[in-house]
């Protein structure tokens, strides 16, 4: 919506207006529904393919773990009826993770019906870090959150995997660290690991390491 209505260009940067726009709206592509409609056509096309081009490779697969990589979530960026047309497409597919970013934040997710842990790994640095994207309403009975991170610092997730397992760990800065204006006035300290999971290949929830 808000790529096709580009309404921060079209109202000089109103962004109170701008959390209200649609289309049609002077401030949604100047009230041009036809050029809205295109725009949202080809975000509707890409999306198709990008669902059934996973379906497929993931059916060729022959990968112990099946991972993907992804800059949204199936369920935190999605509206409610776009997400069920990703849980249709991963139900019974054999993913294991999803891991995405977009969201500067991390977490830890888990849907049972579908098998799948959902990783939210956003907050590795950069200007900008926040909450983590929380679970909508209309994905509460798929999803179940099994960790969120405190929001007030940079981390990463890693992977290590054998053929049973993959070891899932968040790991930030420790309290030795001592931050400064900038690199020169600043103590590097240690790492601490806040998050372990063990996840199983068979789908399944798994345990805290």
């Amino acid at each position: 919506m808000q790529i096709c209505c580009q309404c921060y260009g079209y109202s000089n940067g109103d962004s109170a207006t701008c959390r209200n726009v649609g289309r049609g709206h002077q401030y949604c592509c100047g009230g041009d529904t036809a050029m809205f409609d295109a725009c949202m056509g080809k975000f509707t096309q890409w999306g198709d393919d990008s669902r059934a081009q996973i379906a497929q490779k993931v059916k060729q697969s022959t990968a112990t773990w099946k991972i993907v990589n992804s800059h949204y979530s199936p369920y935190n960026h999605y509206a409610e009826h776009n997400m069920k047309k990703w849980f249709d497409i991963l139900r019974g597919s054999g993913v294991h993770v999803w891991l995405n970013g977009h969201t500067h934040g991390e977490k830890h997710d888990y849907s049972s019906s579908l098998g799948i842990h959902f990783i939210e790994n956003g907050a590795g640095g950069g200007i900008q870090k926040e909450s983590a994207s929380g679970i909508p309403a209309y994905a509460a009975p798929f999803v179940q959150n099994k960790w969120t991170y405190g929001s007030n610092e940079y981390g990463f997730m890693s992977l290590q995997a054998s053929k049973a397992w993959i070891k899932l760990q968040y790991h930030t800065a420790d309290r030795s660290w001592q931050f400064g204006e900038n690199f020169q006035s600043t103590k590097i300290g240690g790492v601490e690991t806040k998050h372990c999971w063990y996840i199983p290949s068979d789908g399944g929830e798994g345990r805290r390491c």
